[in-house]
């Protein structure tokens, strides 16, 4: 292909390719890398963990660059504003390390539960809800968010209200809110996963409570990107260390029937000086599925399942429509009928 104008090189890169919180590149600046991903959807509860999911310290190296507060803060918004009126709990499926749940838990009153679906996350995840002196008001289990164990979330939170048996008083009747961050359900890739995952969250949740959705902008299934990919890539830095991210690869297969891309991902770590791999942290390299969702799409399975989408946002602050040139992402907000 011929090389593009300045002017639509420019636009181009504003459409497919955001800087992330560190100044380099990713896609839309979004690393949609949840900790829940499985080699089939279907089979999600017996696959055995990867070893990036299985591997807490490097999962945070790779992808923990973001303002989990900033967007802990947002969720509130949209639960005061959007749902129930008050935030006063809150659930996360594919929590990785919890990063959402301890930023929740954090607020006055309000209580977290997280939901991963890797022991070793599980137990990073309470590690660092104990670090920040948390563990009266989050709490993270491990559970599959296709086959979740409703009654025992709702126990859980119920334990830290206050709740004798787990019912008792108002706030134990279920969360005010819950997301699915980090592009998490990207990896429902079966349909009849999604509706389960989304009946699941329904069950959680108080009637009128809201679920916020995060997923890759679909724009890349209409610009034809996905039928030829060149991926992204991006770094963090660290005092001595540096760990480099390839976030899909040139080859990537891409199902126009289903949306589902089989994307290359690629972990190192390297010395900040000499450039050479660290001891201790071996490179990495996976195959992950992902299904590119449109906003349709995520309506009908969440009326289904009996929610009603309610707003819909290009960013996790709210800053940016979905259809804005500056859209990062796309952001679902889903209110319980």
């Amino acid at each position: 292909r011929g090389a593009p104008s300045t002017a639509a090189a420019a636009a181009a890169m504003r459409r497919r390719g955001r800087g992330i919180s560190n100044g380099r590149r990713g896609r839309r600046g979004i690393s949609l890398f949840s900790a829940t991903a499985s080699s089939s959807s279907s089979s999600s509860s017996s696959t055995p963990a990867s070893s990036i999911y299985g591997n807490p310290a490097l999962y945070e190296l790779a992808f923990g660059f973001r303002d989990f507060d900033d967007e802990v803060a947002f969720v509130k918004r949209v639960s005061e504003t959007l749902g129930v009126g008050a935030f006063r709990s809150m659930l996360e499926l594919g929590a990785g390390p919890a990063w959402h749940t301890t930023s929740a838990a954090s607020i006055d009153g309000v209580r977290a539960v997280a939901v991963d679906l890797d022991a070793a996350m599980v137990t990073r995840a309470n590690e660092r809800i104990e670090e920040a002196g948390l563990g009266s008001r989050a709490t993270a289990m491990r559970g599959d968010m296709i086959r979740l164990d409703v009654d025992a979330t709702r126990r859980a939170l119920a334990e830290m209200m206050g709740g004798p048996g787990g019912g008792a008083s108002d706030e134990s009747d279920g969360f005010d809110a819950a997301c699915v961050l980090l592009g998490t359900a990207a990896h429902l890739v079966e349909t009849a996963d999604a509706i389960a995952t989304f009946e699941s969250i329904g069950r959680c949740l108080k009637p009128g409570g809201v679920c916020v959705l995060e997923l890759e902008h679909p724009y890349d299934l209409f610009d034809g990107g996905l039928l030829d990919p060149t991926g992204d890539a991006w770094d963090r830095a660290f005092e001595d260390k540096r760990v480099l991210v390839e976030w899909g690869r040139e080859g990537d297969a891409f199902d126009v029937k289903t949306h589902v891309v089989t994307r290359t991902v690629g972990l190192n770590v390297v010395d900040t000086v000499k450039g050479t791999p660290v001891k201790g942290w071996d490179p990495v390299e996976e195959r992950v599925r992902c299904r590119i969702f449109t906003h349709p799409e995520v309506a009908l399975i969440g009326d289904v399942a009996g929610f009603d989408v309610v707003e819909t946002f290009g960013d996790m602050k709210g800053e940016h429509g979905l259809e804005d040139e500056d859209a990062q992402n796309m952001v679902i907000v889903l209110k319980k009928r």
